[in-house]
């Protein structure tokens, strides 16, 4: 499955910035995938080579790029190099055994007396890479406690900015901060400029970001019972970092890393200096505890097939579980529009669902007017996933089945969604 890539690009959705200058990794990762939705593997295979060999590549996205490597081989049907490069994923940590084993792009390894070793080499290193327990996940803000010393250090020499964030806050960053600036920041001055650029923003959020921090009880109790929901449940670590708004959320070797300072809503916050994008999105420190369970929904989910609609369900379900196990409704903005004109979105969607262009629909910020949201995606897969729940009478299994999405258009017929819509 070669969008997996895309998925992480992508991953925060909800609340990342709607205009964000790429860096180098990032504009190889999309020419990339540029070239993967051409089905053009022989340019996609040197395209991942070479965000394998980026310097600022984290060991998680060559491992990505490795596995991409491999799928392609196999979609070529060229066997050896398939396995050669499924090797070279597994030994720099791409172990997801569960999706090797059915990922479809590899079928042609099954016969292979490779296979069973690669895939037991796979099965060993996840178990030992796995935390099972919520306590045992770390949820480190010590990155937003840096972050306020050295911007106070800024105010009063704002001519040395970049230079003291380095020494203030980048040299003193958790693994989680040092694994997202090489992925999104990059540069100390791009940082110190936005910084700079929004004092309003910046000055008002200092509490409320502080406050991440006591919703950690919170996040934690969250995650208990999204596990007594699903027992199955993987958990990750997570990092709170301050971003200067080129990221909402990302994941490497560390865990999951989140943009604070997307996430700092509160009494009090002045976002006059946002985009009007940039401000809907930016959601109060108090739904934490939901948006992580939302993040977390994506490191449990089933692989996409990289169209629309299984983008839609992705994203659909991850708001879904989120409410399920919290309460809190994630993107609650979406369902006011959603609801008036559920209709007019089916329809339109539809007709885009199983191509793989989902820019009217997910991460499209530019679109977004104060008549209509934009990622009105996320509403629609939301309510199929709903239906589907609630014309179950397992529930426990409903939940299972929903993470386990094999076929996305088997999951909308079986939903009931599209003719119960239909009746109303």
């Amino acid at each position: 499955m070669k969008h997996l890539l895309l998925l992480l690009l992508l991953l925060g959705a909800a609340f990342v910035a709607p205009a964000q200058q790429l860096s180098h990794l990032d504009s190889l990762l999309l020419n990339a995938q540029t070239f993967s939705k051409q089905k053009n593997y022989p340019e996609a295979i040197r395209a991942y080579q070479r965000v394998a060999q980026e310097r600022t590549a984290s060991p998680r996205y060559k491992a990505l790029s490795y596995y991409n490597i491999a799928c392609y081989y196999g979609l070529l049907h060229d066997a050896p190099n398939a396995l050669r490069y499924l090797g070279q994923a597994i030994d720099a940590g791409y172990v997801n055994a569960s999706h090797i084993a059915v990922d479809s792009d590899l079928e042609l390894l099954h016969s292979d007396k490779q296979w069973p070793k690669l895939l037991a080499r796979a099965r060993r290193l996840e178990e030992k890479s796995i935390i099972h327990r919520p306590e045992d996940a770390k949820l480190v803000t010590s990155d937003i406690d840096h972050f306020w010393t050295a911007y106070a250090a800024v105010q009063r020499d704002t001519a040395q900015a970049a230079a003291i964030f380095r020494r203030e806050y980048f040299a003193k960053a958790s693994a989680g901060l040092q694994d997202y600036y090489k992925l999104k920041i990059a540069s100390d001055q791009d940082f110190a400029r936005t910084i700079l650029g929004r004092p309003r923003y910046y000055n008002s959020i200092r509490k409320t970001t502080l406050g991440i921090a006591a919703e950690k009880p919170k996040i934690v109790a969250a995650f208990r019972r999204f596990q007594e929901l699903y027992p199955a449940v993987r958990f990750q670590n997570i990092y709170f970092v301050v971003g200067g708004w080129v990221s909402g959320g990302t994941v490497s070797d560390a865990g999951l890393l989140i943009g604070a300072d997307q996430t700092a809503n509160g009494p009090g916050v002045n976002t006059s200096e946002l985009s009007l994008v940039q401000r809907n999105r930016c959601a109060p420190v108090s739904e934490m505890p939901s948006l992580m369970v939302h993040e977390l929904v994506h490191r449990n989910q089933g692989p996409q097939d990289g169209t629309l609609l299984s983008y839609a369900l992705s994203e659909g379900m991850a708001d879904f579980v989120a409410e399920l196990v919290t309460g809190q409704v994630t993107n609650a903005r979406l369902h006011p529009y959603g609801n008036a004109h559920e209709k007019e979105l089916w329809a339109a969607f539809q007709q885009e669902m199983l191509g793989k262009d989902a820019h009217n629909w997910m991460a499209n910020g530019r679109q977004e007017t104060p008549e209509k949201p934009c990622d009105l995606g996320y509403y629609v897969g939301y309510r199929i996933v709903q239906a589907y729940y609630q014309q179950a009478t397992d529930k426990k299994q409903a939940l299972a089945d929903i993470l386990n999405i094999r076929s996305a258009p088997d999951f909308l017929a079986r939903s009931g969604y599209a003719a119960a819509l239909a009746r109303r």
